[in-house]
C-alpha cells in the first residue's frame, strides 16, 4: 500500500450549490479550499445573470432541507428568520397536482414532515455566505481555463487560471467539477487520453416562462401550488410563496411546445390546471418585472460509474454527473446527497476518491432517474425508447396517482416518497398496493352502481 493521498491544497471549479457544498466538505479535510467562480457574485441575495435558471421556481425537498442542514447547522433557523415559509405537518399549505390527479393531502399528516420554501436566491446565498466564513475556504472570482495533467503520474496536478499574457498555473492535491451541466471534463477526459462517459439522455424539451407576482393577502391559503404536466396537457405550473411576501409562478410546457409568452396566456395555463379560486387569486395578481424564459431540452446523466479507467486527483459533483428534469424538483436534494457521498468518502481515507464518488452517486441517482423517465415517457408523453417495462410501470402509477386523489394513506406516502424522505425508490410497499387496488375496486364498483341502467319490476301476469 502506498502513502495516504495529501490534503494541502483542494480546488472547487463553480460557486454553485454543489460546489459550495464540497467546500464546505473539503474543509473538514484539505488544509486549504479555493473555490473558482468566473462569475460577480453579489453581497446579498439577489438573482445572478449567470444562472438563468434561477429567476425559476426551485422546490427545496424535504430531504434536500435536511441534508443542506446537515452539512450547514443553522441553516434552516436563519432562513425562518428571514422569512422563508416553514411547513410543519401542514399539507393544507400545499396543493399538489401530479400527472393530471390532484392528490388528497388536504389533512394533517400522521408522520412528522417538516418542508421549507426558499427562494433559490435565497438558499444560495445563505449556503454561500456560510462557506465563504469557513477560516480555511476563499471565494475566488476567476475563470478556470483548464486543469492541468500529469501524463506520467496519470493525475491533475492543479488548474491553469485564464490570466492577461498567459495561464496562471495553480497547484492542487484534488480538483472537483462542479462547472454544471456545460462542464467541459469529458472533453478534458479525452485529451488526456481517457475513455469519455457514455451519457443516458431523456429529451424532455422543458420550455419556463416565469413571472413574480403580489398577490393580495387572504386570497391563497397555500405556499406551495404544484401541477405537473400530462399526457392531455403538456403545460404545468409551478409556484411557491416567497420570503419576501411576493410569488414566484412558473409555468412550463414539455416535448418542446412553446412555453406561454404574455401574462394572459399565464394566466390561461392557471386557468387549465388549477381549482378556480386558485386561478382567480393568480389573475388578481401584480405582476412584478418581465416573464422570465428558460428552456431545458436534454436531462442527462454522465456514466461515469462505468468507465474503466479514471485520472487521480479530480472528481465530477453536481450537474456535471447528473442534471435531474427541473420540474420535479430534486436537483438541489441529489445535489446535498453527492455532499454527503464525498464527507463519508473522505472521512474513510480511501485511496479510489473518484471511482467510489461515481458509483455511490450512481447508487443514488439510479432510482430517481428511472421514476423520472418512467414519468416521462409514459405519464408526460416524451417521445424516445425505453425498456419494454416502463409503459406498464406508468400505467400502474397513473392507477395509484387516481386512487391517492381521495385517500390521505396513499397521498401521504406519495408525498414523503417524492419528497425522499422514507426512500429514494418508489416502489410501494404490499400493503400500500393492496390499499390502492381495494381503493379503485371500490371505485370501479361503485361507479358501475351508480350508472347501472333501472330496469322496470317483473309486470304481474294477468295485468
Amino acid at each position: 500500500m502506498g502513502q495516504p493521498p495529501e490534503r494541502h491544497h483542494a480546488i472547487v471549479i463553480g460557486a454553485s450549490i454543489a460546489g459550495l457544498c464540497a467546500a464546505r466538505v473539503l474543509s473538514d479535510h484539505y488544509e486549504r479550499v479555493t473555490v473558482y467562480e468566473r462569475d460577480t457574485l453579489p453581497p446579498e441575495p439577489a438573482h445572478r445573470g449567470a444562472v438563468p435558471q434561477d429567476r425559476h421556481v426551485h422546490i427545496l425537498m424535504a430531504r434536500g432541507a435536511h441534508e443542506f442542514e446537515t452539512l450547514f447547522p443553522g441553516l434552516l433557523d436563519d432562513m425562518v428568520a428571514a422569512g422563508v415559509a416553514k411547513l410543519e405537518n401542514r399539507p393544507d399549505c400545499i396543493h399538489f397536482g401530479a400527472a393530471g390527479h390532484v392528490l388528497g393531502t388536504g389533512h394533517t399528516l400522521q408522520r412528522e414532515f417538516t418542508a421549507y420554501v426558499p427562494s433559490r436566491k435565497q438558499l444560495e446565498w445563505q449556503i454561500r455566505r456560510r462557506t465563504a466564513a469557513l477560516p480555511n475556504v476563499q471565494i475566488v472570482q476567476r475563470d478556470v481555463n483548464a486543469p492541468r495533467f500529469d501524463g506520467e503520474r496519470q493525475t491533475v496536478t492543479g488548474v491553469e487560471l485564464s490570466a492577461p499574457g498567459g495561464n496562471e498555473f495553480v497547484t492542487a492535491d484534488l480538483v472537483v467539477d462542479a462547472s454544471g451541466r456545460g462542464t467541459r471534463l469529458p472533453s478534458w477526459l479525452d485529451e488526456w487520453g481517457f475513455a469519455r462517459p457514455r451519457e443516458q439522455t431523456i429529451d424532455v424539451g422543458i420550455c419556463y416562462a416565469t413571472q413574480q407576482l403580489r398577490i393580495p393577502n387572504g386570497l391563497i391559503t397555500e405556499k406551495v401550488v404544484v401541477a405537473g404536466a400530462s399526457r392531455s396537457q403538456q403545460a404545468g405550473l409551478g409556484m411557491l410563496f416567497y420570503e419576501d411576501g411576493t410569488w414566484g409562478l412558473t409555468t412550463f410546457t414539455v416535448n418542446h411546445v412553446p412555453p406561454p409568452q404574455t401574462l394572459s396566456e399565464i394566466h390561461q395555463v392557471a386557468d387549465d390546471v388549477l381549482p378556480a379560486p386558485l386561478a382567480s387569486a393568480i389573475r388578481q395578481g401584480e405582476p412584478l418585472g418581465d416573464i422570465a424564459f428558460h428552456r431545458y431540452p436534454v436531462s442527462r446523466w454522465r456514466r461515469y460509474d462505468k468507465l474503466q479507467r479514471f485520472p487521480a486527483g479530480i472528481v465530477p459533483v453536481g450537474d456535471a454527473v447528473v442534471s435531474f428534469n427541473p420540474t420535479y424538483g430534486q436537483g438541489m436534494t441529489m445535489t446535498a446527497l453527492q455532499a454527503g457521498h464525498l464527507r463519508r468518502l473522505l472521512d474513510s481515507g480511501t485511496r479510489h476518491l473518484a471511482y467510489e464518488l461515481a458509483r455511490a452517486t450512481a447508487k443514488t441517482t439510479y432510482p430517481v432517474w428511472t421514476m423520472n423517465a418512467i414519468g416521462d415517457l409514459t405519464l408526460h408523453g416524451t417521445e424516445g425508447s425505453a425498456p419494454w417495462w416502463y409503459q406498464p410501470v406508468g400505467s400502474l402509477f397513473d392507477q395509484f396517482l387516481g386512487a391517492a386523489e381521495t385517500d390521505r394513506v396513499l397521498a401521504e406516502w406519495f408525498l414523503r416518497r417524492f419528497s425522499l424522505l422514507d426512500s429514494l425508490y418508489m416502489v410501494p410497499p404490499a400493503s400500500i398496493i393492496g390499499r390502492a387496488v381495494r381503493h379503485n375496486m371500490s371505485s370501479w364498483w361503485a361507479q358501475k352502481r351508480a350508472t347501472a341502467p333501472v330496469l322496470d319490476p317483473d309486470p304481474v301476469p294477468g295485468r
